[in-house]
């Protein structure tokens, strides 16, 4: 089955909105990319380096940017997590809510939110899908591509725009160039899985260039979640009149079974995903320019009974394309930035029916730093067709009293509006609401960072968000177990919380990590209504990592994890990967969920058991 317009872009008017960004973009000076030439993984916030640009996840401006609740996963934790994707390794990230119905599909969220309340980037470009977050983490990256992933918990609303609710995930690809290397992994495992990937890096004429490959099937952990699933990714990055310049370019196929997921039936469906990302960012003085183009294009083939498309069948093909213009400047203790977007949201699809929007925004940041403290102000005009303007302002602020200890504390008012889907769409067991409203927050932390003599560090961090007319799937708390879930304005809904994350705890040879995230509810609607997404979040969270090397070239991590939703009991999982390295190739072993724990994942049907994988990569010229 190919669904019918993955192939080509199929309206007209995407395709000249496409051809205006990259013509901007190219008399900008641009022809490539969301791609840094230098990056560094710092402690505290998540920063970029550009040619000494810096951009932080939680800010535009450059320098260290505000105070947040940030969390890393470096390239050298990527490596130790007993993951292989993307999404795996989310599900180890402090304050983040990872729903996957299988290796295929995954649901992620942030600090108590849902799919829809998380804005996704990759390279800072922005990845959600305008027609629904369950596609958000269809991303064209494997994760041998991958130098970090950047968890932003909390509003970030006045600087990414919509979505950007419970927090931002930015994935930041590996820099290309250097000299000639690569590396080769095969993967095998439980459940029929076999995997392999490439990546080969190095220098093309003046250019730096990597490319990336990955091929993934299963048989599935039940009936009905088989996969097999395709990735491809290539990063270019130079200079270009007199600045710095990228292009990243992806792609991504995956055909599943999807039984269960969204209906009670035996459900298929195949994804693809296209993305185009350019950057050039030139200094100039104090002063710099950075211009941006990109596009995503996502097609979905949906069949409600698998063998059966006449039965019912939903094609959707969506394009998404934008173009960013930002000036910076850091003259002494002030620091400032400026920009504007603009960009189009196209749909064309058998059950949604044909849908275009355009889209644009102006903002702007402005920050003082001292010797012991910090204060930065923010402020973002969001204008969607078909919705009142939104405005996002944030205010953060953090003091240094002692060389070893932090203060930090924010406020922000974030928002998003109804997606294409929320609005329009409909099959037997879902409905949809044209008439919704935009959600709209207040949240505002406060925390405190402590290091101590031997490198200990805690992070402790106690927020709450203020949400009105709340987007929800909800079906009458009375009514029928068949009863259709209907989408809805929950009138207001307050959810409250603290996070503790500690890491640099040394047991002998072994290294020791963990968080600690607890969350309280409070809804007017809650009893009336049983909620699919909005008022189930996770309520506890608790991280356990424990990494024991055994000489030079051989370790064990252990990572364990306990978890508690709204309407579910406990559960402990225990996830563990055995390494060795040998010359230029790493061998591993990972076994998940040792202890064979059952619950139900997000579709109400069984969660994967216990399973075990093997796999080897093999690096050559630096890798």
């Amino acid at each position: 089955m190919t669904p019918r317009s993955f192939a080509a872009l199929p309206i007209p008017t995407v395709r000249h909105t496409l051809r205006t960004a990259l013509a901007g973009a190219v008399a900008w000076g641009v022809l490539a990319p969301s791609h840094p030439l230098q990056a560094q993984t710092p402690r505290g916030d998540a920063v970029v380096e550009i040619e000494g640009l810096a951009v932080s996840v939680a800010s535009r401006l450059r320098g260290e940017g505000p105070a947040r609740a940030i969390t890393v996963l470096d390239r050298a934790t990527l490596l130790e997590l007993p993951v292989t994707t993307v999404a795996e390794a989310l599900d180890w990230a402090a304050g983040v809510d990872l729903q996957p119905r299988s290796a295929a599909q995954a649901d992620v969220a942030v600090r108590g939110g849902t799919a829809e309340q998380v804005l996704v980037l990759v390279d800072g470009v922005p990845m959600s899908d305008a027609q629904t977050g369950h596609f958000d983490l269809d991303l064209a990256i494997p994760l041998a591509d991958v130098e970090r992933i950047e968890v932003l918990r909390g509003a970030a609303s006045a600087v990414h725009g919509a979505d950007a609710v419970g927090g931002v995930i930015n994935v930041v690809t590996r820099p290309p160039g250097g000299a000639p290397s690569g590396t080769v992994e095969v993967e095998g495992g439980t459940f029929g899985r076999i995997a392999g990937g490439v990546r080969m890096n190095g220098r093309l004429g003046g250019w730096s260039v990597a490319g990336s490959a990955r091929l993934d099937r299963s048989d599935g952990h039940r009936a009905g979640t088989d996969h097999d699933l395709r990735l491809g990714h290539l990063a270019v990055a130079g200079r270009l009149a007199g600045g710095v310049a990228s292009l990243r370019l992806g792609v991504a196929a995956r055909d599943f079974g999807a039984d269960g997921f969204y209906a009670p039936f035996p459900s298929y469906e195949e994804t693809r995903t296209r993305t185009a990302a350019a950057r050039w960012a030139r200094a100039l003085g104090t002063v710099s320019l950075e211009v941006a183009a990109h596009a995503r294009q996502h097609g979905d083939d949906f069949v409600l009974r698998r063998g059966d498309p006449a039965f019912y069948q939903n094609i959707h093909t969506s394009l998404q394309t934008g173009l960013d213009v930002t000036l910076r400047a850091a003259p002494g203790v002030w620091v400032w930035a400026v920009g504007a977007t603009g960009g189009r949201d196209d749909l064309e699809s058998t059950n949604l029916g044909d849908r275009a929007a355009d889209r644009g925004a102006v903002f702007g940041e402005v920050g003082w730093n001292g010797s012991a403290a910090r204060v930065q102000g923010g402020l973002r005009l969001d204008a969607r067709e078909g919705f009142a303007p939104a405005w996002a302002p944030s205010v953060s602020a953090s003091f240094t009293p002692a060389a070893n200890v932090g203060v930090r504390a924010s406020v922000a008012r974030s928002f998003r509006a109804p997606t294409w889907t929320d609005r329009f769409y409909e099959d037997p067991a879902n409905r949809g609401d044209p008439d919704l409203a935009v959600e709209t927050a207040w949240s505002s932390e406060l925390g405190m960072d402590w290091t101590s003599a031997v490198g200990v560090r805690l992070r402790a961090t106690g927020f709450l968000r203020e949400a009105r007319d709340l987007i929800d799937y909800a079906r009458p708390a009375d009514g029928p177990d068949d009863a259709v879930w209907q989408t809805r304005n929950v009138a207001s809904a307050s959810f409250r919380g603290v996070e503790f994350e500690v890491d640099g705890i040394a047991v002998g040879p072994a290294a020791v990590d963990g968080s600690l995230e607890l969350l309280d509810l409070a809804s007017d609607d809650a009893g009336d209504f049983i909620s699919k997404y909005a008022l189930r979040p996770l309520t506890r969270t608790a991280l356990l990592g424990v990494r024991v090397p055994f000489g030079d070239a051989v370790s064990l991590g252990l990572r364990v994890a306990n978890r508690r939703r709204t309407d579910e009991a406990d559960r402990t999982t225990a996830d563990l990967r055995l390494e060795a390295r040998v010359g230029s190739s790493r061998l591993w072993v990972d076994a998940t969920n040792l202890g064979d724990a059952t619950w139900l994942d997000v579709s109400g049907l069984p969660a994967p058991g216990r399973a075990l994988r093997t796999g080897v990569s093999m690096a050559f010229g630096g890798g």
